[in-house]
């Protein structure tokens, strides 16, 4: 009979405790031994030395034995009135409780029987096992002394781990899987445990490694397939990664998110129309959701297909109206589409989102220069100069604005501040600013020869 009375919340491996029982006395070896004294004269009367409450244990154990647990407690519960300073009735009766999902109550008797006897590794982990959901860190101190009390056995070990995982202790809770590794190499669960926390914690690569091993002995598993995926995304081995995840997808076509991450890693690889084949299969099984809609448009704008674009971000929008980025896409693809009043909208729908958004006032300069608005241009590039450094084509708009304003001077100075910056990333702005350069400075040196 086991002497664990729940299993671990998470189903990733089954070790029974059947293997303490070469241990622990059973408990009716415990009751026999309670009533009999070591030095009892033959010719005593048996009844002299005979223990009251061994009849008592006697039906709890009957009733254990046919899982009758509602019948068990209250005879244990006399028998720990009886005997409160014996570990074996406060170990049962917890036990008991458990299976009755009365969890404090079987807290507080495994506890007892810790106390009693803190070498007894069956209440450590059974106390561990109930405290795993609502106090991970309490439980991971349990399963860390069942551990130290059975020395060589991967169960607590492991679920010290999971423990820990819990808590938040990712370091600890890695070093414990690694330990786990070792007791049981070739333990799927524990494996996928080690991976699944390294990739939490930020260890891609070695995270990588671990599920590369699951994979070798494990060729099938899909969740070592996946997880290889993620570890190979976080490192930007895009190319790789959406080969895997590939694979996985012909085994489990309905993964969403499997599904979504390959466009994503898609379109970083710059293979626009295969991450829009493959959105398209994920829209095929159900609406498009807000993020979905989002990529499809950055992927439209990419290929300046602004039509489409306007159409994707407008999905995107309506399922998430407050997202900043969402806002200044829209707003560029509405003046890429010469719509500059629908743009200015949503360019400063983004800035009251994101105020201190440099991009969105550097394409709304755009817009206001698109739109014939050079007093606006300056004043938005005056307010974006007041929050970064302004770059080569924010110093072009300011120069062409001023040009056109007839402050001539001021002109000058910006193109040559733009000339200074871009250093030939743009040769037709730059034969464009040279050429009026040239033309205003003839013109202000005719004005002072005046």
């Amino acid at each position: 009979m086991s002497l664990s009375p729940i299993r671990a919340r998470r189903n990733f491996f089954a070790l029974a405790l059947i293997a303490l029982l070469a241990s622990v006395p059973s408990r009716s070896q415990t009751a026999a031994r309670q009533s009999s004294a070591p030095n009892q004269k033959a010719s005593e009367k048996p009844h002299q030395n005979a223990d009251p409450a061994a009849p008592l244990l006697a039906q709890a154990q009957d009733a254990l034995d046919r899982k009758d647990y509602a019948a068990a407690v209250p005879l244990l519960e006399r028998v720990v009135a009886a005997k409160p300073n014996d570990v074996v009735p406060h170990f049962d009766l917890g036990v008991a409780y458990s299976q009755l999902e009365r969890n404090p109550e079987a807290v507080a008797e495994f506890r007892q029987a810790t106390a009693l006897d803190p070498n007894f590794p069956p209440a450590h982990l059974n106390l561990g096992l109930l405290l795993l959901d609502s106090d991970p860190a309490a439980a991971a101190a349990s399963f860390q002394r069942a551990a130290e009390l059975m020395p060589g056995q991967v169960r607590p070990v492991y679920l010290a781990g999971d423990a820990l995982e819990r808590a938040g202790k990712r370091g600890e809770a890695i070093a414990n899987y690694r330990v786990a590794v070792t007791l049981a190499p070739n333990d799927d669960a524990i494996l996928l445990a080690l991976a699944r926390t390294l990739l939490a914690d930020g260890q891609s690569s070695a995270a990588e490694s671990a599920y590369r091993q699951e994979l070798a002995a494990k060729s099938d598993s899909a969740p070592a397939q996946f997880g290889l995926a993620e570890s190979l995304l976080r490192q930007q081995k895009n190319a790789e990664a959406v080969d895997i995840l590939k694979d996985y997808l012909q085994n489990n076509p309905d993964d969403r998110q499997a599904r979504f991450e390959r466009a994503v890693a898609l379109q970083n690889l710059n293979r626009l129309d295969d991450s829009l084949a493959e959105l398209g299969r994920l829209d095929a099984s159900a609406a498009p959701g807000a993020e979905a809609s989002k990529l499809r448009g950055s992927i439209y704008m990419q290929q300046k297909k602004w039509t489409d674009a306007a159409a994707a971000l407008t999905k995107a929008l309506a399922a998430s109206p407050d997202d900043a980025k969402l806002h200044l896409w829209m707003g560029h693809t509405k003046m890429e589409l010469h719509d500059y009043p629908a743009a200015e909208t949503e360019l400063r729908r983004s800035l009251q989102l994101v105020p201190a958004g440099p991009e969105a006032l550097g394409e709304l300069a755009s817009v206001y220069y698109l739109d014939a608005q050079y007093e606006a241009v300056l004043s938005t590039l005056d307010l974006l100069a007041q929050r970064e450094t302004l770059t080569a084509i924010n110093w072009f708009f300011r120069a062409l604005s001023c040009d056109k304003l007839g402050r001539k001077p001021e002109a000058v100075a910006a193109y040559r501040k733009f000339l200074e910056l871009d250093r030939g990333e743009r040769p037709d702005q730059e034969f464009q600013a040279q050429a009026r350069l040239t033309l205003l400075l003839r013109e202000l040196s005719r004005s002072s020869g005046k």
